[in-house]
This record gives C-alpha cells, sequence and structure tokens, in this order.
C-alpha cells in the first residue's frame, strides 16, 4: 500500500485539494480517480496534474465527500494488489 497524501482538510480544500506526489501511482493528465473508503464507498474524483509532481483532486464527488470533513485527516493510498485507491478519514 502506497501513501498517496496524507492532509487535514481545511475550507479551501474541501473545494480543491492540491498536493506532491513522487510515485508514479496517479495518472497523468486530467482523469477521474475511481476510490472507495473502508466501508467499500466509492466516488470518482477529478484528479489532474498541475505540473511536476503537483496534482489536484477537485470535482462535485470530492466536494461532496470533503464538505464534512473538514477538520479531519484524510489519508489516499494506492493499493497495487487490488489496482484500487482507499481512502480514511480519522477526526
Amino acid at each position: 500500500m502506497t501513501e498517496i497524501f496524507k492532509v487535514v482538510l481545511d475550507k479551501i480544500k474541501k473545494e480543491k485539494l492540491r498536493f506532491h506526489h513522487n510515485g508514479g501511482a496517479l495518472p497523468r493528465g486530467s482523469n477521474d480517480l475511481p476510490v472507495r473508503n473502508e466501508n467499500g464507498r466509492s466516488w470518482k474524483f477529478n484528479c489532474k496534474i498541475e505540473g511536476g509532481n503537483c496534482f489536484s483532486i477537485s470535482g462535485p464527488e470530492w466536494r461532496s465527500f470533503a464538505k464534512s470533513k473538514v477538520n479531519a485527516m484524510v489519508t489516499l493510498y494506492w493499493e497495487e494488489d487490488e489496482h484500487v485507491y482507499t481512502i480514511r478519514v480519522r477526526n
């Protein structure tokens, strides 16, 4: 399992999250990123490369997910053996 990012969400990040990632676990360009949580619920976040190793996550499903998670620690993982992105939330 590869950690993509770990961040405390704030009011700005709930609209559009920008982060750095040096690994190859994210798609290049602008793509829908299928994500599931630990309970199996799924979302499609828009993932876009912003240049270099900078990425952003946004879109209506990201905002829907993030709006109730302000001040929570959110971590995105790539589970290579299952070929799935998993998101975890800790308050």
